[in-house]
């Protein structure tokens, strides 16, 4: 190995699953220069093999460590172990709550000089344990950066944080009425009105009034279908609830953005969220979109979003996205979100030359 390598060690705290978190890992490492890094990547929790092989492909290390959920201390522990044995320069630990105590208080006693805390969210599911670390947690990390204004006010209150958004490879993710046709010949469908939805099967997704939702939809459009991509816990009880309702759940899929082309509008019902990387993919698409009002207006960045309260109806929901699909031009829509994302800070690569060097200065 080269001397002067900077030695990175990335760790998603939920594990490596198809989800916003690993999806913002990947899409940076994949468009960063890696020259002069040497990036290992921590595999706990849960891993999916084909994460682990794109990580490969892009010339990462992924290291195999206990499970932080199941295992803390044993984890904890080898983390420290780890981290001193390969003399690790940086540590980037994403997460959302002050549980990261455990990542930046491992790099420290591992001789981590860099500790850098990444806020996903606006909130977490550990209320107790977040109170109970976060002095901890505030005392050993050394940069915080968030995915959104409130996402770093949420987990660094008033200490300095940075700014750094989920930026998108916004080619991937342009209209393709050649893919539309493709994916929707798959599944049989030919004019029939196409709602999607993406995210894991967690309470936080708000499933369950999505649901109801579609239920309005086709009361007003009786042929329509909806795709729900993604997996997760209670994806077995949205899979009953939607038994004959003409859903296709995809489970976790690799080529999100193939998909997305095959649909006319999106869902995203959420009760919480940090900035959803979801919201971006969308919009560049040309999709007309709705969001829960419980979501950072710092991702509507077209004119083909509205934002509704939880509190409204699931039938005024329904009867707003049938409409704004039926007015929707997709390819002009398209390539006017594909100017404006070019031009915006969620342009992916504006922002990966930013992380190399937070990572190398």
């Amino acid at each position: 190995m080269k001397k002067n390598m900077k030695k990175i060690l990335i760790i998603s705290t939920v594990g490596l699953i198809y989800d916003g978190i690993t999806s913002v890992i990947t899409s940076y490492l994949e468009a960063m220069d890696k020259s002069g890094l040497d990036i290992y990547v921590v595999s706990t929790i849960n891993s999916e093999a084909k994460i682990e092989e794109k990580l490969n492909r892009m010339g990462c290390k992924v290291v195999y460590m206990p499970s932080r959920k199941e295992n803390t201390i044993k984890y904890f522990l080898s983390l420290i172990a780890f981290i001193r044995k390969n003399n690790i320069d940086v540590v980037h630990a994403h997460g959302n709550s002050g549980t990261l105590a455990v990542e930046m208080v491992a790099a420290w006693l591992g001789g981590s000089k860099k500790r850098i805390a990444h806020s996903h969210n606006t909130k977490c599911n550990q209320v107790k344990a977040d109170k109970i670390l976060r002095p901890i947690f505030n005392m050993f990390y050394t940069v915080g950066l968030a995915c959104g204004e409130n996402a770093g006010k949420w987990l660094f209150g008033n200490k300095k944080f940075e700014v750094l958004t989920n930026g998108r490879d916004i080619d991937v993710y342009r209209f393709n009425v050649n893919k539309r046709n493709y994916i929707r010949s798959l599944y049989n469908i030919d004019k029939e009105i196409v709602i999607g939805h993406v995210g894991g099967f967690f309470e936080q997704k708000n499933h369950k009034f999505l649901t109801e939702i579609y239920k309005e939809i086709r009361k007003i459009e009786p042929t329509c279908k909806l795709f729900m991509i993604g997996d997760g816990p209670l994806k077995n009880e949205i899979e009953t609830e939607c038994e004959g309702l003409n859903v296709i759940f995809t489970g976790a899929i690799d080529n999100v953005a193939d998909y997305l082309n095959a649909m006319d509008g999106m869902l995203l019902p959420s009760l919480f969220e940090g900035l959803p990387l979801v919201a971006i993919e969308w919009q560049i698409n040309g999709l007309p979109c709705i969001f829960s009002d419980a979501i950072t207006k710092e991702c509507i960045l077209t004119n083909n979003v509205e934002s509704y309260s939880l509190d409204c109806s699931p039938k005024i929901w329904a009867q707003h996205i049938i409409d704004m699909c039926k007015s929707n031009d997709r390819e002009k829509t398209s390539n006017i979100s594909y100017e404006k994302l070019i031009a915006s800070k969620y342009n992916l690569n504006k922002n990966v030359d930013r992380l190399k060097q937070i990572y190398i200065k």
